[in-house]
């Protein structure tokens, strides 16, 4: 496929999921074709707001790769260089792009503090109503495409910058120190030292760090996004003191992916509460298990986090010695000789326990509950509710319903 070929193909393909325009400019930065149809971000936009002196500069320093440019109010483009030898041939924008849901509410806002006509207002209204909501990872990947329809190059989704065009002074006042900052570090570290002895009192400490600072100050112009990324640093800060505190990096970079997908697949605020709050009181109780036991080597105890990891799956002696190294009868000798049960006492009960949190926590059926942890049928699941709590799953689930 020709280069043309490819970059028309590029560009009709992005339209499948989003609307989206495209500007190409010459070597010179004069406008040669655009598909945009709006009197609204014409040919002289970009260099009118400070986009195409950026794109200038990086020419001069070699930085030639797709570069993902903010306006200000969440506005964005995807912009970017085709080059043949480092010489450029043609220069591409791709946009407008809305960065995030809460994006429109604060252009509107921004809006509604200048004096305008009311149908200035309308019709600038109507053409940001249009522009596509597209999410971060997304657009980093459509640059990364970007660059190899314009000039076969494949290219990480790291390597793409994410700049801000506006003032430099601007962006000195807001990079500048704030009272609101004294006594963060610290009060991090005392958590840190907490997550890393496995101390309950993490809480309090965790509180006392959140009245400080309220996380990442950057706007996305989408709440739940910010909500998400300073639970994934927070995640990452568990991650790191669990292993100082002794946990194996194997069983903390597990728990990591796992939180961290979970974080992703939250739909509300609430959601990434409930994981945050999940994720602290795991690492935390995990250090803790690993202090309190000295004795447990880390065969046994890798074992044991593979178990709390399948427990929707059929769980053997045989499967977990063969995933582990050794014979049967060895590896059913050592795990009861370190931890004081069988292999088979240990996944029913922390099969029971994750049934008590399915009960507590979910709407989920019986059926379903005991499906979901491979009991086979539903009287051997209440067999063994029965025999580990003292009380049938029913009666459970309806005592902690009325606390």
């Amino acid at each position: 496929m020709e280069k043309r070929e490819r970059m028309q193909f590029f560009l009709e393909l992005l339209n499948c999921n989003y609307e989206l325009c495209y500007w190409k400019y010459d070597a010179e930065y004069h406008l040669m074709e655009t598909t945009w149809k709006n009197d609204l971000f014409s040919g002289e936009f970009f260099a009118y707001v400070g986009m195409e002196k950026i794109l200038r500069e990086r020419q001069e320093q070699g930085k030639l790769y797709p570069v993902v440019l903010e306006a200000g109010n969440n506005l964005l483009w995807i912009a970017g260089f085709e080059h043949k030898e480092e010489q450029i041939e043609q220069v591409y924008y791709i946009g407008p792009i809305y960065s995030g849901r809460d994006s429109m509410l604060i252009l509107r806002k921004k809006l509604d503090s200048y004096n305008l006509s009311v149908a200035l207002r309308s019709r600038l209204f109507r053409v940001f109503e249009e522009i596509p909501i597209v999410p971060g990872n997304i657009l980093t990947q459509y640059a990364v495409m970007f660059e190899y329809a314009m000039n076969e190059n494949r290219i990480e989704a790291r390597e793409i910058e994410i700049l801000n065009i506006l003032p430099e002074m601007e962006q000195e006042i807001q990079l500048g120190g704030s009272e609101k900052h004294s006594g963060i570090w610290e009060a991090e570290q005392n958590l840190c030292r907490m997550l890393e002895e496995g101390s309950p009192q993490y809480k309090e400490m965790l509180k006392v760090s959140s009245m400080m600072s309220a996380g990442m100050k950057v706007d996305y112009g989408d709440t739940l996004r910010l909500h998400k990324n300073n639970t994934l640093v927070l995640l990452t800060i568990c991650s790191r003191a669990s292993m100082r505190g002794g946990l194996s990096p194997e069983i903390a970079y597990n728990l990591n992916d796992y939180y961290a997908q979970k974080i992703e697949e939250c739909k509300s605020m609430t959601d990434t509460t409930k994981v945050c709050q999940k994720l602290l009181e795991d690492y935390v109780g995990r250090v803790r298990e690993s202090r309190e036991n000295p004795n447990v080597s880390d065969c046994i105890r890798n074992s044991c986090e593979y178990i709390k990891g399948h427990l929707s799956e059929v769980i053997s002696v045989k499967k977990l010695a063969e995933q582990f190294g050794y014979t049967e009868y060895y590896f059913s000798r050592k795990f009861k000789k370190e931890t004081g049960v069988s292999v088979n006492e240990y996944v029913l009960h922390e099969k029971i326990e994750r049934a008590k949190t399915m009960l507590t926590g979910s709407t989920a059926s019986i059926q379903s509950i005991s499906d979901s942890l491979a009991f086979g049928n539903r009287s051997y699941f209440y067999s063994c509710f029965q025999k580990e709590v003292g009380i049938s799953p029913s009666e459970y689930r309806r005592k902690k319903g009325e606390k």
